[in-house]
């Protein structure tokens, strides 16, 4: 490593002529203490000085670098101990050593960062010749070591401060709106945009209040969204938003058509941090046919693709399978006992579980796979590039009944939901939409008749 490279990395870390900080005065204080040194210093060496971040029983700020024993120290990996500078010939003519405060002894252990560069020393110094102990001299060394790794986090802080500060900076002049919550669900950024378009400040409200309080709707402008359903709520749960369309409902203002990217933050060890989620003007799309059309096609309750959806996409991936020479695969899944839970707990409850086993129904799917809810209680799968086989088949139905396999909490209730399904399948050449879905559709009844059944499998291209 070159000296031009040490002198860099020195001044990365913006260090030099700081005011003193209590957390390097603690390592000089006990560097001396364990040492039994009058004299403790935390040592910067640049090219023509060194310099006392902290010191511990001298005055001075720094001195020449000509005149610092600690420019020997920095070239070694090791501790330096010098046990009487003025019968040394390399320091006797030094001039805290001969002359006040008549400095004899050093032991200096070189401050080492991650990347090998030596900044500087934490060392002592004594007024008579002496020698540490074993005890002190590895006191010394490991002092060392926390006073590099301070150095370093201190400038990691800097960097992080500027760069907090320069991305609000950013996030004020964005077009978007931007806002994010912490792990506690407590709202946090908010920037110029967002306050523009809620017209209002953000306050420290629980993410159930939020609704109400910002305006959100879902994309009819009319229906309220419920807490689960706001897209920085959903993220805060865990979830990846992407593209979820929404309108803010201001008073005072027209409405606006949005549409979300959401993401959970978290920590490298996985907790949650929050979750931050944009928001990107879309009301003059939203206005035009073709957006509305696709507003039209998302079930309003569950976010899922509705029927009229489900059979233009399964039309389009049934060509797609023909185009591939797969055998077509399509499952129908039904509720069990959700009548008895309408019935018992009313419609409100109803509707949160079939939000919430929509969105297990989806997290249990595959990329490429399509669920869409078809009615009531009734929700439909194409699996994309799925064998008719089955054992494979089994996989995927277990895995929809995990899935559903947890009760769902409503207003303190745990209601157990669970699901029958019918798979039909179908050679890419023979299959049809209707057919597939009605033979689906009797496979299903058939499982829901007998709960032995975790599945029942139709071949509908021979039926």
């Amino acid at each position: 490593m070159t000296e031009a490279g040490r002198l860099r990395a020195l001044a990365d870390l913006q260090i030099m002529d700081t005011p003193p900080e209590a957390a390097f005065d603690d390592l000089a204080w006990l560097a001396a203490s364990i040492c039994e040194a009058p004299v403790a210093l935390v040592t910067l060496v640049d090219a023509q000085r060194q310099w006392f971040k902290a010191r511990c029983g001298l005055e001075i700020e720094g001195t020449p670098r000509s005149q610092a024993v600690c420019s020997h120290a920095i070239e070694r990996s090791d501790l330096l101990e010098i046990p009487d500078m003025r019968a040394d010939p390399r320091f006797a003519h030094y001039g805290l050593v001969a002359n006040a405060p008549y400095l004899r002894f050093y032991a200096g252990m070189p401050m080492i960062g991650q990347a090998g560069w030596r900044y500087g020393t934490l060392c002592v110094m004594d007024h008579a010749p002496r020698r540490l102990g074993d005890v002190q001299r590895e006191a010394l060394r490991r002092l060392a070591v926390r006073a590099a790794d301070l150095l370093e986090s201190r400038r990691q802080r800097i960097l992080g401060e500027s760069r907090a500060a320069a991305i609000a900076e950013l996030l004020e002049a964005l077009p978007d709106g931007v806002v994010s919550c912490d792990g506690s669900g407590t709202l946090q950024e908010f920037n110029k945009t967002a306050r523009e378009w809620h017209g209002v400040d953000p306050r420290a409200l629980p993410p159930a209040q939020w609704p109400t309080y910002f305006g959100l709707c879902e994309p009819d402008g009319r229906t309220l969204l419920t807490p689960e359903r706001v897209p920085l709520a959903r993220a805060y749960a865990g979830e990846k938003v992407r593209g979820q369309a929404i309108v803010i409902r201001t008073p005072g203002m027209e409405p606006r058509t949005v549409s979300c990217n959401a993401s959970p933050l978290r920590a490298p060890d996985g907790h949650s941090l929050g979750a931050v989620c944009t928001m990107h003007d879309i009301t003059a799309q939203a206005r035009d046919s073709r957006q509305m059309e696709v507003l039209a096609m998302t079930d309003p309750l569950t976010g899922l693709p509705n029927r009229t959806a489900w059979f233009a996409e399964l039309d389009r991936a049934l060509a797609r399978a023909r185009r591939a020479g797969q055998t077509a695969v399509v499952a129908f899944i039904d509720l069990d006992g959700f009548k008895g839970i309408n019935d018992a707990y009313g419609h409100g409850a109803g509707d949160q579980v079939l939000r919430e086993c929509a969105q297990r129904l989806q997290a249990s799917c595959r990329k490429g796979d399509y669920v869409a809810r078809l009615a009531g209680d009734e929700f439909v799968l194409f699996l994309d590039r799925a064998s008719p086989a089955a054992p494979e088949l089994a996989v995927v139905a277990e895995r929809i009944h995990t899935a559903m396999r947890s009760p769902v909490h409503v207003g303190g209730e745990s209601l157990a939901v669970g699901c029958s399904i019918g798979f039909a399948t179908a050679p890419s050449e023979q299959a049809q939409a209707d057919d597939l879905l009605h033979q689906a559709d009797a496979a299903m009844y058939r499982a829901k008749r007998d709960k032995s059944l975790p599945f029942v499998v139709v071949d509908a291209g021979v039926i």
